[in-house]
């Protein structure tokens, strides 16, 4: 198992620089344990599973929590809310002697609990929890990760519950690092602590991505000077903490890509009086799903392959005709490459399965029936040509219309395809044709700089000699994170070109002012989030973690002098 720190009881000790110039605590680092987990069980007992009641509720609770506290109960104002979709984002700052600001930065919503199943209403009491699970591991026929799941949790050393590892220990770590950087001395403190907590990470960022356009405002307002963003997500490890022991200095992008694929529909029994949409569908699968040739390289790293979410046809019950068309929805990440780049390679994959396809469709036709046939064309389009030919079918009045309908559900692959399907038959686009657009957020990919990149190499060096922790560096998170949009200024160009391809106008891109800085992600780890067994490693995440982000927090290049900051 993985080294971790000691634990002790908690403490509020006086700083002092090492001799590095660092600002520390003086006490061990144990003794961030016990208030960090105290912490985290509180967090996971307000249940907030995305688009619920809890997930509203959530902010309100943190925000009378943190006005208890004695750093804030004379300034309650420095903790506020503010709206972020159907909740709100928390926010809560420690002023130090300088503009310079660091932001931590995490969610609190959770994926629900039918994975636990008859367990489910002790998904957010950790300690029932495992004993209910344990209970139910209690037997010879266990699976391979039953197994791990069950040593792990009889070993002490894992803790389950809904939310515990995604995200809110990494949450409480950061809660943990304010509280005690609220308690030095006004002047030993050198820099401002703003900490961010956001909904909606699970499903449509809408908490981070009101965060980022609030920010700017906010910082003009309040004379902050944004010079680093530490967000605090979890990482999946299923070995010995090696991987998830880890400070990552950018995050893996997604391309949430999708085609619809018209075809000519035809009773089945004269199926070669049609154009298979289906046919057309699955070449275009087989030519995507986990293709290599479509990963993205970065930092001697290539990116997960393509892997396809969404296959539909358009069909709402039974009969013998074949489909009128077929959606499809991939999920491409990237270390690299823009919405455009991908989206390009998309198109090039449609037109070489659409003419497979079909040649293949007339050569059966051939071989069946003997006479020869030659193959249609297909059109292929993105979204934005698409956009185009119809306006010019039916007026600019009319598209914009059909594309700023309401949603009518809060799935956006559902939406984007009823507005894409809306818009081809708004063109007089018939089939064979396939459209690629992008059908939900784009979560760009990030990355800091060389220097920085180095300064956290350095402080994580340091860190591991000082505490005999060994906590390394990556280069991207593999998890779609908070970090796309917290810091990261798209190009206009690329604004531009997402914006045309989606055809959701609440999944387009955010405004342009938003403000640029460099985000890291240094957050607990454990196994299975999302499933039944998710878990959190207690001694890394709760002892060794506050720890780190305190380091990282204040690291010599942040804290240097500058001019003072203006009060509120």
């Amino acid at each position: 198992m993985s080294q971790s720190l000691p634990t002790s009881p908690p403490s509020q000790p006086p700083a002092h620089p090492d001799s590095t110039g660092l600002m520390v605590p003086a006490a061990t680092p144990g003794d961030w344990f016990t208030r960090t987990r105290e912490l985290a069980l509180t967090l996971t007992g307000w249940p907030s599973v995305t688009g619920t009641p809890g997930e509203q509720q959530f902010p309100l609770q943190l925000r009378n929590l943190l006005r208890s506290w004695p750093a804030f109960q004379s300034e309650p104002e420095r903790v506020w809310t503010a709206p972020a979709g159907t909740s709100a984002n928390l926010y809560a700052l420690v002023r130090g002697q300088q503009p310079d600001t660091v932001i931590l930065s995490g969610h609190f919503d959770t994926v629900g609990t039918d994975a636990y199943g008859p367990h489910a209403p002790h998904a957010f009491t950790p300690h029932a929890l495992r004993d209910a699970l344990l209970r139910h591991l209690d037997r010879p026929d266990l699976s391979g990760p039953e197994r791990q799941a069950r040593q792990d949790l009889l070993s002490g050393e894992f803790l389950p519950g809904r939310g515990l590892l995604d995200m809110k220990a990494g949450l409480a770590a950061g809660l943990a690092v304010l509280e005690r950087y609220a308690a030095l001395a006004p002047a030993d403190r050198p820099v401002n602590l703003l900490l961010i907590a956001s909904p909606d990470e699970e499903q449509r960022s809408r908490g981070a991505r009101q965060a980022a356009a609030d920010l700017p405002a906010l910082t003009r307002q309040r004379g902050l000077r944004v010079r680093l963003g530490i967000n605090l997500d979890a990482t999946n490890d299923a070995g010995d903490g090696r991987d998830g022991q880890a400070v990552y200095l950018g995050t893996t992008g997604k391309v949430p890509v999708t085609a619809l694929i018209l075809g000519r529909a035809t009773h089945a029994s004269y199926p070669f009086d049609g154009t298979s949409a289906a046919l057309i569908a699955a070449e275009l699968v087989s030519r995507i799903e986990t293709n290599p040739d479509l990963t993205d390289t970065a930092h001697a790293e290539h990116s997960p392959p393509p892997a396809c979410l969404e296959l539909r046809d358009s069909r709402a019950g039974y009969d013998v005709t074949t489909p009128a068309h077929v959606w499809c929805a991939f999920n491409v990440l990237t270390y690299r490459r823009s919405a455009a780049e991908v989206t390009a390679q998309i198109l090039h994959e449609a037109r070489g399965a659409a003419r497979t396809a079909l040649t293949r469709q007339a050569q059966h036709a051939a071989r069946w029936d003997g006479t020869s046939r030659a193959a249609p064309e297909a059109t292929v389009l993105s979204f934005a040509e698409l956009r185009t030919q119809a306006e010019r079918q039916v007026g600019e009045a009319r598209v914009q219309a059909l594309l700023s309908a309401p949603d009518r559900t809060d799935d956006p692959l559902a939406e984007s395809r009823e507005r894409t399907l809306a818009l081809a038959q708004a063109a007089g686009l018939s089939g064979p044709a396939v459209i690629v657009g992008l059908g939900a957020v784009h979560y760009p990919a990030t990355h800091v700089d060389a220097d920085l990149g180095r300064q956290v190499t350095d402080t994580l060096k340091t860190f591991t000699e000082q505490t005999g922790v060994p906590v390394r560096v990556r280069h991207h998170f593999q998890g779609i994170s908070d970090m796309s949009f917290l810091g990261h200024r798209p190009s206009e160009a690329d604004r531009a070109a997402t914006r045309d391809l989606t055809p959701t106008p609440g999944d387009q891109p955010d405004r342009a002012d938003t403000l640029s800085f460099p985000t890291v992600n240094a957050g607990p780890w454990g196994r299975d989030y999302h499933q039944q067994f998710e878990r959190i490693h207690q001694p890394y995440s709760f002892g060794t973690l506050p720890e780190l982000v305190w380091r990282l927090a204040l690291m010599p290049a942040l804290v240097t002098p500058q001019e003072p900051g203006r009060p509120d």
